[in-house]
């Protein structure tokens, strides 16, 4: 890997879900970055982007939250962001809450692999075979709201022996997971219950699909808490890409 200047070295934005619900993915992330030997950084202190109060119209607070944030960063040329909203925080309503264009360049963690991919640093020549069926599941913020469909394939499609499979619904007609929009947050058990009809009766997942991969956190929080009709969990696995490519990358010890 190309040495690269400090001005060059990504922030990593990992958002709330990741820093308080899902900290095993965040840690799936970071290690990932490092065995790569990415050189990046991260906020000691990182706040909540803003989605939430955008969404439910408190868009004064939400401003507060953009000119924290963007202070915070500070002379950081870029910033990754691991979560879809976030990224669309960032990118599509931070320069209308502030009235100017942002002093840094934001992309989508998936945007990001895929530059590794083209600079040599992420290839399959790294990767061991990785026998399994997954079915990628396209976020609504990341892919209808933010048109990144491919990105996320594309690095699935590099990994040795892994098999790709597309729902019913998918790219722009995916559906929701159920736990966007703020509905996770007032109303969980329906929040649970689009999880589960999407599974279930939506996207129809077969029984040799051994895992769904998404690139939202939240749609990994609230698929890993589908129900059945009967209460029960289905139990299916839910991965981000950086699970899927540290399997891939083997045991470190090796």
């Amino acid at each position: 890997m190309a040495e690269s200047s400090m001005d060059e070295y990504p922030l990593i934005w990992m958002g709330c879900v990741h820093r308080n619900i899902l900290t095993e993915l965040q840690k799936e992330i970071t290690n990932l970055l490092t065995r790569l030997g990415v050189n990046f950084e991260t906020l000691e202190k990182e706040e909540c982007c803003g989605f939430p109060l955008i969404l439910s119209g408190h868009k004064d607070k939400a401003k507060e939250f953009a000119e924290s944030n963007v202070h915070k960063i500070g002379d950081k040329k870029r910033v990754v962001t691991t979560c879809p909203a976030c990224y669309r925080a960032f990118n599509e309503f931070y320069p209308n809450l502030l009235g100017k264009k942002l002093p840094f360049r934001v992309s989508h963690i998936t945007q990001y692999y895929c530059e590794l991919i083209d600079n040599g640093v992420l290839k399959p020549s790294i990767l061991k075979p990785l026998k399994m069926k997954v079915m990628y599941h396209d976020p609504c913020e990341l892919g209808r709201h933010s048109k990144i469909f491919e990105e996320p394939r594309r690095v699935l499609k590099l990994i040795p022996g892994l098999a790709l499979y597309e729902p019913r619904f998918t790219r722009e007609l995916s559906t929701c997971c159920g736990g966007g929009g703020l509905v996770s947050a007032y109303f969980p058990t329906l929040s649970v219950m689009v999880a589960s009809r999407k599974i279930l009766e939506e996207d129809r997942v077969p029984n040799d699909v051994q895992a769904i991969v998404t690139e939202c956190p939240q749609c990994v929080n609230n698929l890993q808490r589908a129900w059945n009709k009967d209460g029960t969990p289905l139990g299916i696995k839910v991965y981000n890409l950086a699970k899927i490519l540290n399997m891939s990358l083997g045991d470190q010890s090796d």
